[in-house]
């Protein structure tokens, strides 16, 4: 099994702690992005899709609609892709950082009105057109840089969720709904997630040593 790259409760803590303390728009866009990953495992490939109307749309709902083609494996074609469609609870936190991201892309646009934008995309760069993954994947190696904390892609989120999700777990059920909730097909490749993470490995090494 491939080893499962999540942040520690600790690094996590670090991380946003760190990003709060920077009080400029993109550091705001950059947190909230994260919190938003973090807190409904998704990929950064299906974050960078979202537009404005599936925000409002998940506010009024409750619910985060990911259509087929913002999933992995849903580009046109792709016979997995074709009927994968997910609805995805906002938690308070994911709801928050909704709302954040719509107040903030309104910032945005307002610091410069005259200049064009993406009319469309939720999440902006400081060129007011929708991010990138590669602007994605460099926001976080530079806050990791500045957090002091392990070198990290914007998947880590999706894995920490995962990883926690079990960690609380009070039933047997509970690897059955992370596998519906990250839209693994195979309960094989959510399986990956009760390996030991780094803290449960830390703690035995200390126990042992008792």
């Amino acid at each position: 099994m491939a080893e499962v790259k999540s942040f520690t409760r600790e690094e996590e803590k670090v991380l946003f702690s760190t990003i709060r303390k920077f009080k400029d728009i993109e550091a705001e866009r950059d947190l909230n992005w994260m919190l938003l990953m973090r807190y409904t495992a998704r990929r950064v490939e299906t974050v960078h899709l979202l537009n404005v109307d599936d925000a409002l749309l998940a506010l009024d709902k409750g619910y985060l609609h990911i259509a087929s083609h913002m999933q992995k494996g849903g580009k046109q074609g792709s016979k997995r892709g074709l009927n994968k469609k997910q609805e995805i609870y906002l938690v308070d936190a994911a709801r928050r950082a909704l709302e954040a991201l719509l107040k903030i892309r309104k910032r945005m646009i307002a610091a410069a009105p005259e200049k064009a934008y993406d009319d469309t995309a939720l999440i902006l760069s400081r060129r007011r057109q929708r991010m990138s993954i590669r602007s994605y994947q460099e926001r976080m190696t530079h806050w990791c840089n500045v957090a002091g904390i392990v070198k990290a892609s914007p998947h880590w989120l999706r894995h920490t969720w995962a990883v926690r999700r079990l960690q609380n777990a009070s039933t047997g059920a509970a690897l059955r709904e992370v596998q519906e909730v990250l839209g693994h097909e195979h309960i094989t490749t959510t399986q990956v997630y009760t390996q030991p993470s780094r803290d449960d490995m830390r703690k035995s090494m200390q126990e042992a040593a008792l």
